[in-house]
């Protein structure tokens, strides 16, 4: 005996019951229910008078031809998380510099220090951190530009729950006489 047509029909629809079914599922699990970030990040600021350093060879003299290097904090990249367990907001910086070596150098691997800051947490630790790097000048080359230090730091947040009013400033780690420098010659206007 043949069935009728009618009791072949259920079949493919319970299909595209469960077919619809599954795409709706599946749009839970998407960006239907993820909560965007709305919170702004800490404003990042290069302090002018420390985005150079100009380094000179031991002694007195401080014309062209002492210069040992040079080098300029060009910019950065970044992103923060928020962790409101913690009460605090993780910035995560890529830093990018040029450099020269001066007619004074005398190897091709120049180390430097730079720092991340948060003013409103001095004399804490939490209020400077600094770091150091190393710029490697292949031969033959004596300028090169470098993008890609990484570096993170937690920013604890005030009672309001924000990052906007706790800016953080980043620049090179620089002597008394290397600040006196750039500022006679103001250095870090751009």
């Amino acid at each position: 005996m043949v069935a009728p047509a009618s009791n072949c029909r259920p079949i493919p629809v319970r299909l595209g019951v469960f077919a619809i079914l599954g795409l709706m599922l599946s749009a839970c699990s998407g960006p239907v229910f993820e909560r965007e970030e709305t919170r702004p990040c800490p404003p990042v600021r290069m302090e002018a008078t420390t985005v150079d350093l100009t380094r000179f060879r031991p002694g007195p003299g401080r014309d062209l031809t002492d210069v040992v290097l040079e080098a300029e904090l060009t910019g950065y990249q970044g992103e923060c998380q928020y962790d409101d367990d913690e009460q605090s907001v993780r910035v995560d910086l890529v830093l990018a510099f040029s450099a020269s070596l001066g007619p004074a150098a005398t190897e091709r691997q120049q180390a430097f220090e730079y720092y991340v800051a948060i003013p409103r947490f001095y004399p804490d630790p939490r209020g400077k951190q600094v770091f150091e790097s190393t710029i490697v000048f292949p031969e033959n080359t004596n300028r090169v530009r470098y993008v890609g230090e990484e570096l993170s730091i937690e920013v604890p947040l005030g009672a309001d729950g924000a990052a906007a009013e706790v800016p953080v400033y980043i620049g090179f780690q620089l002597t008394p006489e290397q600040i006196e420098y750039n500022r006679a010659h103001a250095t870090g206007s751009r």
